[in-house]
């Protein structure tokens, strides 16, 4: 059997930018490496001790540890080789990396990728 109409596909990471992204969410910042669209990819580096507020997706996500330690309020801490799977639309966080930092591949299972910030209740 072969790889026919896009049915495999394989993705160097390497060979896609990872530029840094800043948002009012994020503290400081993470670099963003965007690997697919379809399926979304995503390769998030965190520096040490970054944090990202609470927020959800639209999707399913998995999220591969790679790198680091990845904390996740109300979770507790992961490691690399471990997994961790959310339903789309489950508000978490706030999520942030270790003394080290993080890299953590995440990956839609279920549509386009997309992140909404919670908000503060006053």
């Amino acid at each position: 059997m072969g790889a026919q109409d896009g049915a495999v596909r394989r993705w160097a990471v390497d060979e896609h930018e990872n530029p840094r992204f800043e948002d009012d969410h994020i503290e400081p910042y993470v670099n963003l490496r965007r690997i697919s669209a379809d399926p979304a990819i995503r390769q998030v580096t965190f520096p040490p001790h970054a944090t990202l507020g609470v927020h959800s997706h639209p999707c399913d996500t998995l999220y591969i540890i790679e790198s680091g330690e990845f904390i996740v309020d109300g979770e507790g801490s992961y490691k690399p080789g471990e997994l961790r799977w959310v339903q789309a639309g489950v508000a978490y966080g706030p999520e942030r990396a270790g003394p080290d930092g993080a890299v953590v591949m995440i990956v839609s299972t279920n549509g386009p990728f997309g992140v909404r910030w919670e908000h503060a209740q006053s």
